[in-house]
C-alpha cells in the first residue's frame, strides 16, 4: 500500500509540474475571491482536456442551472469553470488521502518489529518492554494446524546473571529480617506476616503463593479464628528481577488437562518462545521457532491498513463531494427563483406607474434598467434578466421577440404572464393594458404576502430543533440536581 499511496503522490506532481503554465492566461484573469482554488485550476483544466473528463453531452444538465445563476455570461465558459472547480476539489481531497496514507504507511514500516521473517527487535538496556502482535501460521504438508493472532510481551536486554545472583541473595535476606513480623519465630505465628513485593534500593519484585489461602492469603494475613489445631502450609516467594525469577516451590500432582490438537500446538509453541526467549537474554534479537517437531511455522506482522483506509476513503468522499456539488448548483437556483418572485411586485408596479404616466412599454423597461444600473449595488437576478432584454432591444430586437426571450430565461409564472402579457398588448395594441397591469400588481402583491408567510413557516421549522436542544437541555439542568438529591 505504501507503494501504491508513493506513486500516487509521484502522479500527482508530475500532472501539477505538466500542468502548470496550462491555459494560465485563462487562470490569470479570474477573480480570487470568488475562484478560491485559483492555484489550481490549471491542473483542473489539464485533467479535464488530457483525460477527458470535460464532455460537452455529459454536462449538459448543468446548463440550465448554470444559466439561471449566472446571468448574462458565456455558457461555455462557466460551465468549463464550474466543472473544473468540481475536479480540482475532488483532486485535492484525494491527494489529501493519499498524502496521509502515505505518511501512515512510512511509520508503519518504520515500527516494523520482524525482522528476516522471524526475529524480533529487543528493548535495549533500561528501555522497559514492549508488546508485539504477530499473525503465526503452522502448518504440516500444506495443511494449516493453527493459524491465529498472537500477543509477545517483549522484555529489554538484561544484565548477566552473577549480578542478577547478588541482588537475589540481598532479597533473601532482607525478607528474613522482615516476613516474621510480630511473631516471634516460624514455629510459633498468631499474627500477621508481612509480605514485602518490592525490595528497597533494587529492582527485585516479589510474588506470594500459599498452598492454603484460606487461612494464610497471599497477601500475609493470618486467618486462625476457626483452627483446631496447627497447620504447617508452605508459602513460596517468587523473586523477579527483568526476566531472572528464583522460587521456592512445593509440588503437587496434578492430572494432565487432555488437550485438543490445537491446545497442544498452542502450548508447544507457548514453551518453545518461553526457551527461545530466555536463550536469547543476552542477545539482541529474540529468535521466533520456525517449526515444531514435524509443524513448519510461519510468522507475520499484523498489516497496518490505515494507508489504505484513508485512500479508500478519500476516494469515496471526493467521488461523492463531486456530485453533491450539482445540489449546491441546485440551491443557487432555488434561491434565485424565490428572490426573483419577491421582486417581482416591485417591477410590476414600477412598470404599471410608468405606462400610466404616458411611457412606451420600451422606455419604461428601458427607465427601469437604466435605474438599476446606476443605483449599483447588490446584484439581483431579475433586474440582471431586465438589463439583458434592454441591451437586446438597443441592438434592434423587436419588442415581442425580447419580451419572449425574457418570459424564456426566466422560466416563472409570474414573469411569463408578465411577458406574454406585454408581448400580446405590442402585437394588438395598449388598450385596456393599464387595467391588465393594475390586476397583475394586485396579485402580485398578494402572492408576495403568501410567499412571504411560507418563507417564515419554513423558518420556524427549521428553528424547531434547536429548540428541541434547548428544551432537553433545560429539564436537563433541572432534574439531574433533583435526581442527586433524591440518592442523597
Amino acid at each position: 500500500m505504501v507503494l501504491l499511496n508513493l506513486v500516487l503522490l509521484i502522479a500527482f506532481v508530475i500532472l501539477w509540474l505538466l500542468s502548470k503554465k496550462y491555459q494560465i492566461d485563462v487562470v490569470n484573469s479570474l477573480d480570487e475571491k470568488e475562484y478560491h482554488f485559483k492555484a489550481l485550476y490549471p491542473f483542473g483544466f489539464y485533467l479535464m482536456d488530457k483525460f477527458g473528463l470535460y464532455k460537452k453531452k455529459s454536462s449538459n444538465h448543468l446548463e440550465e442551472p448554470l444559466k439561471a445563476v449566472y446571468v448574462g455570461e458565456q455558457m461555455e465558459i462557466v460551465k468549463r469553470l464550474y466543472l473544473c472547480n468540481k475536479v480540482v476539489v475532488a483532486a485535492l481531497i484525494i491527494f489529501a488521502a493519499n498524502f496521509f496514507g502515505l505518511i501512515s504507511g512510512v511509520q508503519s514500516f518504520q515500527n516494523k518489529q520482524l525482522l528476516e521473517g522471524n526475529y524480533l527487535l529487543r528493548p535495549g538496556y533500561e528501555q522497559g518492554s514492549k508488546s508485539v502482535d504477530l499473525k503465526v501460521n503452522v502448518s504440516e504438508k500444506d495443511t494449516s494446524v493453527l493459524e491465529e493472532e498472537i500477543h509477545i510481551e517483549l522484555e529489554e536486554k538484561q544484565y548477566d546473571e552473577a549480578e542478577i545472583r547478588k541482588q537475589f541473595q540481598h532479597a533473601k535476606d532482607y525478607i528474613d529480617a522482615h516476613l516474621l513480623n510480630n511473631n516471634q519465630s516460624p514455629e510459633h505465628v498468631l499474627s500477621d506476616l508481612k509480605f514485602i513485593t518490592k525490595i528497597p534500593d533494587t529492582r527485585v519484585s516479589v510474588t506470594w503463593t500459599s498452598d492454603n489461602s484460606e487461612i494464610i492469603d497471599t497477601e500475609g494475613k493470618v486467618h486462625n479464628e476457626e483452627l483446631g489445631e496447627g497447620v504447617l502450609i508452605p508459602i513460596t516467594a517468587k523473586l523477579i528481577y527483568q526476566d531472572m525469577e528464583e522460587e521456592y516451590t512445593r509440588y503437587f500432582k496434578v492430572l494432565p488437562k487432555v488437550y485438543t490438537r490445537e491446545e497442544l500446538t498452542r502450548k508447544s509453541l507457548t514453551e518453545a518462545l518461553s526457551a527461545a526467549d530466555k536463550a536469547s537474554k543476552m542477545q539482541d534479537k529474540l529468535p521466533l521457532p520456525d517449526s515444531l517437531n514435524q509443524q513448519r511455522v510461519s510468522w507475520a506482522e499484523n498489516e497496518n491498513n490505515t494507508g489504505g483506509m484513508l485512500l479508500i476513503f478519500g476516494v469515496i468522499a471526493a467521488i461523492l463531494l463531486y456530485f453533491l456539488m450539482d445540489r449546491d448548483l441546485y440551491g443557487k437556483v432555488e434561491k434565485r427563483n424565490r428572490e426573483m418572485l419577491l421582486d417581482y411586485p416591485e417591477i410590476i408596479n414600477k412598470f404599471t406607474l410608468l405606462v400610466g404616466a404616458g411611457m412606451s412599454f420600451s422606455n419604461a423597461w428601458n427607465k427601469i434598467s437604466k435605474d438599476y444600473k446606476e443605483k449599483g449595488g447588490k446584484k439581483r437576478y431579475a433586474y440582471e434578466e431586465m438589463v439583458i432584454t434592454y441591451g437586446e432591444l438597443m441592438l434592434g430586437t423587436s419588442e415581442i421577440t425580447a419580451y419572449e426571450r425574457f418570459g424564456r430565461r426566466v422560466k416563472l409564472i409570474p414573469y411569463l404572464r408578465f411577458s406574454s402579457l406585454l408581448a400580446q398588448n405590442v402585437k394588438k395594441g395598449s388598450s385596456g393594458l393599464l387595467s391588465q397591469l393594475e390586476l397583475e400588481a394586485a396579485e402580485a402583491f398578494e402572492e408576495r404576502k403568501e410567499l412571504a408567510k411560507r418563507m417564515g413557516e419554513e423558518a420556524g421549522t427549521k428553528l424547531l430543533f434547536p429548540m428541541i436542544l434547548m428544551l432537553l437541555l433545560v429539564l436537563a439542568v433541572i432534574m439531574v440536581p433533583a435526581l442527586i438529591s433524591f440518592q442523597i
